[in-house]
């Protein structure tokens, strides 16, 4: 007897279909062929792509972020960023599809209201509380999506080879061969927390 077709399967069989093609070949066609199933069998209960897409969105975002709140604020936010990074990672083009679809179901409002928490609690007020939380989640999305792997070792040498032509360039190449998108986020997350701890000290709770 063919397993039953309900939610459960769909989201599961729709998260390793991104993994396999990817976001752009995501569809509910394929999703459909993957189960075993005509399209108008799924369409009985993912109406469209945009609402498998939805659903794949809410899927991936499904393991809350676990904070410390007796942590101060700064380190709070550090670790939920990182928390958010590593489930971006886990699974192919996550970062690409929540940056295309509106947060609405309960696990990724859940998450922004994580950080939009920690931001009142540190002495933010609502309107810069709102723009901190976009700034960051756009931070961890484009390092997310920018991952790639470790560069070919040929390819990496011919680029610093046409880098000797830019004196600028050529005194940064070093750092550009040697850093890593772990190392780059980590930067951008520290830059970060001292511009909002610098802006709370200047303009007070």
């Amino acid at each position: 007897m063919p397993e039953p077709l309900d939610l459960a399967r769909i989201t599961s069989a729709a998260v390793e279909l991104l993994d396999e093609v990817g976001l752009a070949e995501l569809s509910t066609r394929r999703l459909a062929a993957k189960l075993g199933v005509r399209s108008p069998t799924l369409y009985w209960h993912v109406r469209n792509k945009a609402a498998l897409l939805d659903l794949v969105a809410e899927a991936v975002c499904a393991d809350a972020f676990e904070i410390d709140e007796s942590q101060p604020w700064r380190a709070q936010l550090a670790d939920g960023l990182r928390q958010f990074r590593a489930l971006l990672l886990r699974h192919r083009d996550v970062a690409a599809l929540l940056r295309g679809r509106p947060p609405t179901g309960p696990h990724r409002l859940r998450h922004i209201e994580t950080t939009v928490g920690i931001l009142l609690r540190a002495g933010f007020g609502p309107d810069e509380a709102a723009g901190i939380s976009r700034l960051l989640t756009a931070h961890v999305l484009g390092s997310a999506e920018t991952a790639r792997p470790e560069p070919d070792p040929d390819e990496s040498a011919a680029l610093w080879e046409r880098m000797a032509a830019y004196p600028n360039l050529r005194q940064v190449a070093p750092a550009f061969a040697r850093q890593r998108g772990e190392e780059i986020f980590e930067l951008g997350v520290q830059i970060l927390l001292d511009g909002l701890a610098a802006r709370l000290e200047r303009f007070g709770a």
